[in-house]
């Protein structure tokens, strides 16, 4: 579906007469309207943060006058995102459906970076300033407050300026190098457990190599907790 141009994608259930009449026809601002009111009902933020660009409907497309208020519902499990598509249909003596695109953005405080950082960045508060930005899709998806660093680390690297997303965190470490662990062994009916030196970082499920400290054996096993690495026996 095209970003910047509504689709085209029009159920008529109506007559052809009725679907083509250019009188008294639906106007193409409502649809835009009522699909932008979709949007701000289902996002809760205020209206000042909220930056709405309907994508251009054809100005060529007529539709039936509809006998109640358009409906608005929005696609792709009515998750709201930078590009937006939402229906917007007829309920009403007359039966139609159209699809249009809205840009959605958002102006508000949130974290960018100072410098470009790598990937798996241990970040601090220093990290980052606090810049107004106008920014994709909504401002829940993006981080807001300093102390929402403590622990974290990048997913994947972030340039100078660039707004810090939640979805650019990686878990925190669990375990950490050099951390004594238990491991711990299970079978039908045996549960063994034994000490161990962890030889790598590591985060929930994650694979690491640890040292048996009875046997000196060098095992690998599955992070479970940030005490216990789950090993085979």
């Amino acid at each position: 579906m095209n970003k910047r141009i509504a689709a085209a994608i029009l159920t008529v259930l109506s007559t052809p007469a009725l679907a083509t009449q250019a009188a008294a026809g639906t106007a193409l601002p409502l649809i835009s309207q009522a699909a932008e009111h979709a949007i701000r009902a289902q996002a809760g933020a205020p209206a000042s943060t909220l930056s709405l660009t309907p994508a251009p409907l054809d100005p060529r497309l007529r539709l039936a006058p509809c006998s109640r208020p358009l409906d608005a519902f929005i696609t792709d499990g009515g998750q709201v995102r930078y590009q937006t598509t939402v229906g917007v249909r007829c309920t009403g003596r007359v039966r139609w459906t159209i699809y249009t695109s809205i840009t959605v953005e958002s102006l508000a405080p949130v974290l960018t970076a100072r410098y470009a950082l790598p990937l798996d960045a241990a970040l601090t508060a220093a990290d980052f300033q606090l810049q107004t930005r106008r920014v994709p899709g909504l401002i829940g998806a993006y981080l807001t407050d300093p102390a929402a660093l403590a622990g974290q680390r990048l997913a994947h690297p972030l340039r100078a300026g660039e707004a810090l997303t939640i979805d650019a965190l990686a878990p925190a470490f669990l375990i950490h190098r050099g951390q004594q662990v238990v491991l711990v062994a299970h079978s039908p009916g045996i549960d063994v457990r034994m000490a161990g030196i962890a030889l790598a970082d590591g985060r929930i499920t994650d694979r690491i190599q640890v040292r048996n400290l009875s046997s000196q054996r060098i095992v690998e096993g599955i992070v479970r907790s940030s005490s216990e690495v789950e090993a085979p026996l």
